[in-house]
């Protein structure tokens, strides 16, 4: 990725600390990756095509998107339980779509939350025929809510004036974005603004079984040819759910970031002050830190940090409020990959009921926890709810390329050579292949 020409928030430079350290500059990316833009796909009312033909289409580059589901409409709870494992975000459309879901605001989170389990629950929304019910109900639930357009569909790097009134671009036969060039052309306006751009789909005209989706059908292939366009300018684009830019931007804004160097460690302090009772903000933003080091290893508690030293900065993700974050000078030690056997039960024969895995880790169940793994558009191997089990990633010689703690909700384990990866996570492990 080429960081010289992307945007980046400014924010509050370490201050001076005692002893001999000094102070460091750190900056937090305006969006993760330090991209300059960033676009989320929401599907409404859940159709079965969404689960055999959207999931999919999303999947093959490693994206994730937002499905908004009608508890009453009966939805493929499996189906959708596997993509929310994927990392695709599961969110509400209402128990009845009514025209108006007032009511129906702390039923239908509940509801979908007794059926699909993910990390945050469900906190997000999505309004039938958008309209907007009751904000009193809608902040006692909800971070945030999706409206239909209203002329500001390409939102600055902030987001929007109200976050219950979030606009997307309607998609299908009912306007003009129903071609791969629309949909485009928005993500470009959204790079050239720095900002947030978001779309609104129901069923397709030419995929699968629609349900009860059949409002204004889009052509599925517009929005193939809008994610290949996406993952060609990945140094340039974010494309993730609504909750993740959500949580992001939110994050973003209430972070204070300071870093001082003394001898041979940076020590970053990445803090918010978020106080939410719907959700714990702990989404990892990304950061860069100014430094001559040509490498590094960078730890935020037990976790080892993925991160990359690329024209004089140290880029990495890190969970706000998860404590000190230490980026030490690695240049004179010896390669962490060290030798090991590959754990025997990363054999294809023992993966329940498959081979193994090419593009996403089966799902293992800890605690509740639904943990996964998946190689997004980036080529990084992410790992989801692991917090505080053990990672290790292993070569195709078996050597440990990683080894590393679960932290936050979603992480980075590792980004190298194309080639087929085992990942153990707790006391099982898969196969995964960079492309």
């Amino acid at each position: 990725m080429n960081y010289k020409k992307i945007s980046i928030a400014s924010v509050t430079v370490g201050m001076l600390a005692a002893g001999s350290a000094f102070a460091q500059t750190a900056e937090i990316g305006t969006w993760a990756g330090f991209r300059k833009a960033a676009t989320s796909f929401t599907f409404d009312d859940n159709a079965p095509n969404h689960v055999t033909h959207a999931a999919p289409a999303f999947d093959e580059y490693g994206y994730k998107a937002t499905f908004n589901l009608v508890y009453n409409w009966n939805p493929d709870w499996s189906g959708f339980q596997k993509m929310a494992d994927n990392g695709h975000e599961i969110a509400s459309h209402s128990n009845t779509h009514g025209q108006n879901m007032s009511g129906e605001e702390a039923s239908s989170k509940k509801n979908i939350e007794g059926k699909i389990k993910q990390k945050y629950g469900t906190i997000t929304v999505a309004y039938p025929n958008c309209n907007v019910p009751g904000m009193d109900a809608l902040k006692a639930n909800y971070i945030a809510g999706r409206i239909c357009g209203n002329g500001q569909e390409v939102m600055g790097k902030d987001g929007p004036s109200d976050w219950f009134r979030v606009p997307a671009h309607m998609t299908g036969s009912t306007g003009s974005f129903n071609n791969t060039n629309a949909f485009t052309g928005a993500m470009q306006q959204a790079i050239q603004k720095g900002g947030w751009v978001m779309f609104l789909t129901h069923g397709f005209s030419n995929a699968g079984n629609n349900g009860n989706a059949n409002y204004s059908p889009t052509d599925l292939n517009a929005i193939k040819g809008a994610l290949k366009w996406a993952s060609e300018r990945d140094g340039d684009l974010w494309v993730t759910t609504f909750r993740s830019a959500t949580m992001y931007i939110k994050e973003r804004k209430a972070s204070k970031i300071e870093a001082s160097t003394s001898g041979n460690t940076i020590t970053v302090k990445l803090t918010h002050n978020i106080a939410d009772n719907i959700s714990k903000f702990d989404y990892p933003l990304s950061v860069r830190v100014k430094s001559d080091w040509k490498k590094v290893e960078v730890k935020q508690g037990d976790a080892t940090l993925e991160s990359k030293v690329d024209g004089g900065y140290i880029y990495f993700d890190a969970v706000p409020n998860g404590g000190d974050i230490l980026v030490k000078n690695a240049d004179a030690a010896p390669e962490s990959s060290s030798s090991a056997e590959p754990p025997a039960s990363s054999s294809s024969s023992e993966i329940a009921g498959s081979s193994s895995s090419e593009t996403a880790l089966p799902v293992q169940v800890i605690d509740d926890r639904h943990i996964a793994a998946y190689v997004d558009a980036s080529g990084y191997i992410t790992v989801q709810n692991a917090q505080g089990l053990n990672i290790t990633v292993f070569n195709s010689l078996g050597n440990v390329v990683r080894s590393t703690k679960g932290i936050g909700c979603e992480q980075k384990v590792f980004s190298g050579a194309k080639g087929m990866y085992v990942v153990k996570i707790g006391n099982r492990a898969w196969t995964l292949k960079i492309k």
